[in-house]
């Protein structure tokens, strides 16, 4: 009985050690807002990186008699995202940010974007004469975060559906972040 005890014990203790992976070799993304897929076997992936183009249209009712919604997209060309990440499974990024002193989740945003067969698009704003403003935050992916070395976070996503995403990193200190850029993937 105490044999059986013991290897219970150690085949526990050897899953739990296999179970959790060590991010020690996997380096910092070189460049602010830079991000990186760690795959399941401890290798990182770069993510495609893609400046982003801000489009504000308004309805025709805005130009006839000045009544109606304005929104405004970020767009990235092309259809999706070279960069592939398997479905239904925990991920896990390491993203670059300015510093890792303040809440991940007021400076880096994970998208998933709308698609055509020419871009990806995801709303940002929205305001109407007499609806007021909103942001396009419903389409947030919510994330786990943790300091990561020097001045980047560690994102742990439980599971993502099939769609095109971005990692946005936001500079707090930035009066203007005109030429934004913004890491891409694919979720398949």
């Amino acid at each position: 009985m105490k044999r059986i005890i013991l290897i219970i014990s150690l085949l526990t203790f050897a899953l739990q050690g296999f179970s959790q992976q060590n991010f020690d070799h996997i380096d910092e993304p070189e460049y602010i807002g830079e991000a990186v897929y760690v795959k399941n076997d401890g290798i990182s992936l770069p993510l495609e990186k893609q400046s982003v183009q801000i489009k504000s249209k308004a309805n025709a009712s805005m130009y006839i008699i000045g009544i109606g919604k304005v929104k405004s997209k970020m767009v990235i060309k092309g259809a999706t995202s070279p960069v592939v990440i398997p479905s239904n499974e925990p991920v896990t990024f390491i993203v670059k940010s300015f510093d890792n002193k303040s809440d991940p989740l007021s400076i880096v945003s994970v998208v998933k974007f709308e698609t055509t067969k020419k871009e990806r698009k995801f709303q940002i704003a929205e305001v109407g004469t007499f609806s007021g403003g909103s942001t396009g935050n419903e389409d947030f992916v919510a994330y786990q975060a943790k300091k990561f070395k020097d001045s980047s976070y560690k994102l742990s996503i439980n599971r993502m559906e099939h769609g095109e995403y971005g990692i946005l990193v936001s500079n707090p200190n930035a009066l203007n972040n005109s030429n934004t850029i913004i890491a891409c993937f694919s979720v398949q």
